[in-house]
């Protein structure tokens, strides 16, 4: 199991130093660079001693997927650029959380959001696909946003989508801030993708939590073998870094 650390990529030597076996870096500052800062940016990762298969924060906050307002032509275009830079830096799996961009519309029934959400997933994935990228659906706490809170809800938005470069992701810390079941992850089938951070305070782990024991079960029993990204604050990643990497092994371990 490889572990990885969320974090924007000029911090990329201090990840390394800590420990992590990669970085996962957002598509929204990506997409937002000039090309000089691009440049800059690709030759900082190619010096570095890992890699950022994978990304996060697909969509700026302000680019709406669900208003009626929304021309997908736009979205199209934000997603060729930005999936052209993750190519470039090494991206295979793109996170599609961004719960500011996907929030249900006042006033649009749940039911019509939800089929709009299944085109644009879709949309999303489709491109992704010409880029060698798959996209990792992930389910929010109902504090970030009002659409797909649970491990189903997002089992079934992937299903829906009925894309092959549509995939699901676990994240520990929305399925315990929404008192779901961890177990839920082998009922759906399995997972392409993790993240991990305590409950409390959404830090990284430092210490043994019975839900991570319950979450690594889940992944073991639908033979996971992908990434578990550490998506949580550390005040000082030096120390706090290489401590969650062990914690995390051994848990893996005897899960």
């Amino acid at each position: 199991m490889k572990i990885g650390f969320c974090a924007k990529l000029d911090r990329i030597n201090e990840v390394a130093a800590a420990g992590f076996d990669y970085i996962e870096p957002p598509v929204s500052a990506a997409a937002a660079w000039t090309e000089e800062e691009f440049e800059e940016n690709l030759a900082r990762l190619k010096d570095a001693s890992i890699p950022a298969p994978a990304f996060n924060v697909l969509f700026p906050k302000d680019m709406q997927l669900l208003s009626p307002e929304t021309d997908d032509h736009k979205i199209i275009h934000y997603l060729r650029g930005a999936f052209a830079r993750v190519q470039k830096l090494g991206g295979k799996v793109v996170v599609f959380g961004s719960g500011k961009s996907r929030m249900r519309p006042d006033g649009m029934p749940y039911g019509e959001a939800f089929r709009r959400l299944v085109d644009v997933t879709r949309l999303i994935g489709e491109i992704a696909g010409q880029y060698g990228i798959t996209i990792v659906v992930e389910p929010l706490n109902r504090s970030e946003t009002n659409m797909i809170n649970s491990v189903a809800e997002g089992a079934d938005l992937a299903a829906m989508a009925n894309h092959p470069h549509v995939k699901l992701l676990a994240d520990y810390y929305h399925i315990a801030t929404e008192h779901h079941a961890p177990e839920d992850l082998a009922r759906v089938g399995g997972i392409a993708h993790c993240h991990i951070a305590t409950q409390i305070g959404r830090r990284a782990p430092q210490e043994k939590e019975e839900g991570f024991s319950v979450l690594f079960s889940a992944m073991k029993e639908t033979h996971y073998d992908g990434l578990v990204s550490v998506e949580g604050k550390a005040d000082d990643l030096s120390k706090e870094g290489p401590v969650s990497i062990r914690l995390l092994k051994t848990m893996w371990e005897e899960a």
